[in-house]
């Protein structure tokens, strides 16, 4: 029993990971965002808070038993780790080995700003020798920072994609903050050659930082959700015009503003717009901590918000279009 407890905690136990799946008609991704590990390492407060933020994880994937975990940055804060950041690295991911869930990771703007061995490239690397769960990847050179990939869910008989993961590196850190043209460029141009491939599947894009346009979606009426924080100006050539050509991304997730969780839908509710709820103990707000939930169905996107004392709140749902739909059904694979 210890030695595979061991093996679990290690990330060993088979040199290939699974792929992404639907299961019992569904696939559930938790996602934890500003968990802030390394925070104040040399105080007190600071390895209080890591224990603090590992029973948030604990308590989610408990609740919830999501099939992936997406964190979508600031896993640490960088800047207060004077020792080597995989240490720390390798603690945040001790709930998903324990419970054996998959995960992948997008940079935020204080992950890369340790003082040993805590560049973005060597934290990916890291990450991606857990072979067995992680799904990151580093993404083409050409594109600004590194996490920029996407990644499909099949359905259950691994048969077809049921579902797409699109994530992008906002940047910050020791690389300028801006999601830049070349980006949107290659996002739009994959998006596209996923069409081809897979047809009209519910997706999602995921990145660390927002645009100022989410802000500017948040109608009280229509929304769910806080909005406390005010969303500055991220650069970028014009990202939401960009998403908003791309149907099938039903559902766009960030991070960053910590008392902020906020979903809006556009005017004609065919994509929402959100921000995790703050998961970590680590970083600024005194917001009770949870998780961003968001499940693939069939044909369409459901999300809430599972908070650490186990409740749930704020329920959305979008579903592909009726077009979209058509053209899958008349498209032979």
């Amino acid at each position: 029993m210890f030695v595979v407890l061991i093996c679990m905690l290690m990330g060993v136990g088979g040199t290939h990971r699974a792929p992404l799946a639907f299961r019992n008609g569904q696939f559930k991704v938790a996602q934890f965002t500003d968990l802030h590990y390394g925070e104040d390492e040399f105080t007190p407060w600071g390895p209080i808070q890591d224990k603090n933020s590992d029973h948030v994880m604990h308590a989610v994937l408990r609740s919830e038993q999501p099939d992936f975990v997406l964190f979508t940055g600031d896993v640490l804060t960088g800047n207060n780790i004077n020792s080597n950041a995989t240490s720390y690295w390798k603690y945040l991911l001790t709930p998903c080995l324990l419970t054996q869930t998959p995960w992948a990771h997008v940079f935020g703007n204080h992950d890369d700003l340790s003082k040993s061995h805590g560049d973005r490239s060597t934290l990916i690397a890291y990450d991606m020798s857990y072979t067995n769960l992680s799904h990151s990847q580093a993404g083409q050179e050409f594109l600004p920072g590194v996490t920029n990939y996407f990644l499909t869910i099949y359905d259950e008989s691994l048969s077809f994609v049921k579902g797409l993961i699109y994530v992008m590196d906002s940047g910050g850190g020791n690389i300028p903050i801006q999601i830049t043209r070349t980006q949107e460029t290659w996002l739009k141009t994959q998006y596209l050659s996923n069409v081809l491939e897979y047809g009209h599947v519910p997706s999602i894009l995921a990145f660390h930082i927002p645009t100022v346009e989410f802000q500017r979606l948040f109608v009280t009426e229509e929304c769910v959700g806080n909005l406390v924080d005010e969303i500055e100006e991220m650069p970028n050539e014009s990202l939401f015009h960009t998403i908003r050509s791309m149907p099938d991304i039903l559902l766009v997730t960030t991070g960053h503003y910590h008392r902020n969780d906020f979903c809006c839908p556009t005017p004609d509710a065919s994509q929402y717009f959100c921000q995790g709820r703050h998961s970590g103990y680590g970083g600024y707000s005194k917001v009770d901590r949870g998780s961003r939930i968001i499940q693939f169905t069939d044909n369409g996107i459901n999300s809430w918000i599972r908070m650490e004392n186990s409740s749930t709140k704020d329920s959305i749902s979008v579903k592909l279009s009726e077009t979209a739909l058509l053209f899958n059904d008349q498209k032979i694979f």
